[in-house]
């Protein structure tokens, strides 16, 4: 096999602080070699040279949340699709939520979704398991026959463990294995019937409100089990000021706390719903202007410290519906690099933040042998120009479903080639299946 050596690109890792041009050399699904500095190469049998000129190359980044619909939903989202969909999007690792038909709550469930992905797709799944046996919220999961069959972490995906006592347990059982527990903060009895956040514009449409402090309850209250437990919790879709300060206030104290969010709440806010309607219908449900800052500040702040694309497809059966009946969520793997850069840029964050937002940090936080580009890694590279001016919009989406609350807003980011151990999948716009 040739080896592919990727030449004059603007290399960009966080895990060995690079940010330069250099070389990297790929053989056997390995990354062989780095060096800085401009080189010239020659193609020879032995050799295949990608010149990746005004290009960065980076680990391909790892999305912590999203929700491929398998198994039992295949009409939603299928492995193929959401592959496919990933790959265009330099996205080499997807983690996904076990809200499925069954639910991800026994071995047979991860082992059978192992399967499918090593048969379907072409970039690499890894299965999250439930915190609860049918995300009843009641009785625990086996966390240790789920972690030792690959589970990498324990969710409830979109609903919240709502009892006090059996989330004790929960991280009281995880930390004795070492386990890491996400948890979607929403008080349940707080957001019962709501749709959309409570507040001038929802009494205006009618709709039924979410309060803001139902997300800031139940992040304290996890906060504090957490303390009590010596737990491990990270706090996904992070969207409002208050439970930023309070996770803030935890990480200070040294909790082992982190927390997540998606580019929908960086770039679109609750006046969007009049647009888009259920397109923007999410859960934790889009914020006001203030709140959107309070997460652009936590990004910048490091208390936020992954971005996911929280990717929840949906047939139009699904969202075509009165919005209080509507499903909540909305496609995310096309615009989770766009929307990022948009942030970076504003903020003038440079691009070591970006890639360790979405490539690095959810790689270490979830042990995943991903997001670097160390001598020895698995080949896992996507290349992109920041400064190429794209257009989102629903002719992008790779995805099965079409639920995409974005038309013709202007961004920054084309994917070149993305990569997974040492295969090119996706170049060009073509893929290589």
């Amino acid at each position: 096999m040739k080896k592919i050596i990727f030449s004059n690109a603007h290399i960009v890792d966080p895990t060995q602080k690079i940010n330069k041009l250099g070389n990297i050399t790929v053989e056997n699904k390995k990354i062989t070699s780095i060096s800085l500095g401009k080189l010239n190469f020659q193609n020879s049998k032995d050799n295949q040279i990608i010149d990746c000129k005004n290009l960065i190359l980076a680990p391909g980044f790892v999305d912590l949340k999203c929700h491929l619909r398998v198994p039992g939903d295949e009409h939603k989202e299928n492995l193929s699709y959401a592959s496919e969909a990933a790959a265009s999007s330099g996205i080499t690792s997807l983690v996904c939520m076990p809200n499925t038909n069954p639910i991800i709550d026994n071995v047979s469930i991860v082992e059978l979704l192992q399967r499918k992905a090593r048969k379907e797709s072409h970039v690499k799944i890894f299965s999250t398991a439930s915190i609860t046996k049918r995300l009843e919220g009641k009785e625990l999961s086996e966390f240790g026959l789920l972690s030792e069959a690959g589970a990498v972490a324990f969710t409830d995906a979109i609903t919240a463990v709502n009892n006090a006592s059996v989330m004790y347990k929960a991280l009281k059982y995880a930390s004795a294995f070492d386990i890491l527990l996400m948890q979607h903060p929403e008080e349940k009895e707080l957001s019962a019937g709501g749709s959309m956040t409570s507040g001038k514009l929802s009494t205006q449409l009618g709709i039924k409100g979410i309060p803001l402090e139902a997300e800031v309850i139940q992040v304290e209250r996890d906060l504090r089990l957490a303390e009590m437990t010596n737990g491990k919790i990270h706090f996904l879709n992070i969207s409002t000021g208050l439970a930023i300060d309070a996770i803030q206030n935890a990480q200070k104290k040294g909790l082992k706390v982190s927390c997540s969010t998606s580019p929908h709440y960086f770039s679109l806010d609750e006046t969007d719903i009049k647009k888009w309607r259920t397109f923007a219908k999410l859960s934790p449900p889009l914020r006001d202007k203030k709140n959107l800052a309070y997460v652009k500040r936590g990004i910048l702040n490091n208390v936020i410290t992954c971005i996911t694309s929280d990717h929840s497809p949906h047939d139009t059966d699904s969202k075509r519906l009165p919005f209080e009946i509507a499903s909540p969520g909305s496609i995310g793997f096309e615009s989770l690099l766009p929307l990022t850069l948009n942030l970076i840029k504003e903020k003038k964050l440079g691009f070591l933040k970006l890639i360790e937002l979405i490539s690095t940090n959810p790689a270490k936080l979830l042990n995943l042998k991903a997001g670097s580009l160390k001598k020895g890694s698995s080949a896992d590279i996507v290349l992109f120009d920041p400064h190429k001016k794209i257009n989102l919009s629903s002719e992008l989406i790779k995805s099965k479903s079409k639920n995409f609350p974005y038309e013709n807003k202007k961004a920054f980011g084309k994917i070149y080639l993305t990569m997974v151990d040492g295969k090119i999948i996706f170049r060009d716009g073509k893929f290589n299946f």
